[in-house]
């Protein structure tokens, strides 16, 4: 059951809690990709609007701050991104490495749901902590997995998340928590089964990280439910749970692959523009 707003404001609370350490967040887009709206966007044909193109970036996330740092998915392996026709803008690692980050330097990786475009670098984390959904694991590692749900997914990626889970070096999330100091978990299901976004205490304010239960701005505000989920149902709900979340706690609400970012929040440097934008 995914977290009520209930529950998910009391994690809030907590997560945002004065005295509570602050969080320097950064958005890495890493990937992109042109679609269309009508791909994108499950029933559209049925809104009446005219299709159009519509492009899709990839992001994964980085926390930085006092108490260590955090690193939110971790992108998708650049050949499987190849196979599928997306565009690497830059890889996930050299990403990390032009902003001065070591994959030793990560204190803790957590995966907000196992698609392969946010668990495809887990290889590069052989020493790193990982916290993943239990409900994403029991899900995608189940014997009654259909293929209308595995498109997705590449097998041996799971594979290799429930073997860190059985070597004791991913830890399961079960429901919503806080998972460090000023970092809330909450869990909203729907598009991945344990799909979780996060409540992070920004050094500027609150920031609410959507990943892949928001895909778009538009998507939140129309609720225009994404192509791809296991639950519709659940999905739609999503969208009003974190709509009210962001409304109470007053944070910014970051999409999972949005273009927009870019233009919404300032490069980390010149260097960097396109590429990693700070959103807190």
């Amino acid at each position: 059951m995914s977290t009520g707003l209930a529950e998910a404001s009391a994690i809030a609370d907590e997560a945002l809690a004065e005295g509570v350490p602050r969080w320097d967040v950064i958005a890495v887009r890493y990937g992109t990709r042109m679609t269309t709206r009508a791909e994108c966007y499950h029933g559209y044909e049925q809104l009446g609007e005219p299709d159009g193109p519509l492009r899709m970036d990839y992001y994964f996330w980085l926390l930085r701050g006092e108490a260590g740092t955090i690193l939110v998915d971790c992108g998708f392996d650049t050949a499987v991104g190849t196979r599928r026709g997306r565009t690497t803008v830059c890889p996930p690692l050299e990403a990390l490495a032009r902003l001065g980050i070591s994959p030793e330097a990560i204190d803790l990786l957590v995966i907000t749901h196992m698609h392969y475009d946010h668990i495809g670098q887990l290889a590069g984390f052989p020493g790193t902590a990982w916290l993943v959904p239990e409900r994403e694991v029991t899900f995608w590692t189940g014997p009654g997995l259909s293929e209308e749900h595995a498109g997705p997914i590449e097998r041996d990626e799971i594979d290799q998340v429930a073997a860190a889970v059985a070597a004791g070096q991913a830890r399961l999330l079960d429901g919503g928590s806080i998972i460090a100091p000023g970092v809330g978990a909450v869990l909203v299901g729907g598009h991945s089964p344990g799909q979780i976004s996060l409540v992070v205490n920004g050094v500027e304010g609150p920031v609410l990280l959507a990943s892949d239960a928001v895909h778009y701005y538009e998507e939140l505000e129309r609720e225009l439910p994404f192509e791809i989920f296991v639950d519709l149902e659940e999905m739609v709900a999503g969208y009003g749970l974190l709509r009210e979340l962001a409304e109470r706690t007053g944070a910014v609400v970051v999409p999972g692959h949005d273009p927009a970012v870019v233009d919404r929040f300032p490069p980390v440097s010149d260097a960097l523009a396109g590429v990693a934008l700070r959103l807190a």
